[in-house]
């Protein structure tokens, strides 16, 4: 049995296992940029599921750093690591469940 799990708001995706991955690279590396390459996606695509994420709940995922001598950078807030945390501990306790209701019918 597989089973995906998303947050919508107002019928718009704001978070599910892709932002997560997402996250978790960015988390990884240090940066959006090696995050998007990392994952064969542009970095425009990366961008966007983040600018989407922020916005709709209301909240700020990605603390940025502009260039300079060190280059730049993207970590985590710790909104981002709360919101990482609550959606895979929400998706293993829903998939424990489901599990348990699926062998029950099937």
């Amino acid at each position: 049995m597989e089973s995906k799990f998303r947050i919508k708001i107002d019928g718009k995706k704001v978070f599910g296992e892709g932002p997560c991955i997402l996250l978790e690279r960015v988390d990884k590396f240090g940066s959006l940029s090696k995050a998007c390459e990392d994952l064969s996606m542009s970095y425009s695509k990366g961008w966007s599921i983040i600018n989407n994420a922020e916005k709709l709940l209301n909240v700020k995922l990605l603390q940025t750093q502009i260039g300079g001598a060190n280059g730049g950078g993207s970590h985590l807030t710790e909104d981002a690591k709360k919101l990482i945390r609550s959606y895979k501990d929400f998706t293993q306790e829903a998939e424990e469940i489901l599990e348990e209701i699926f062998k029950k019918h099937f």
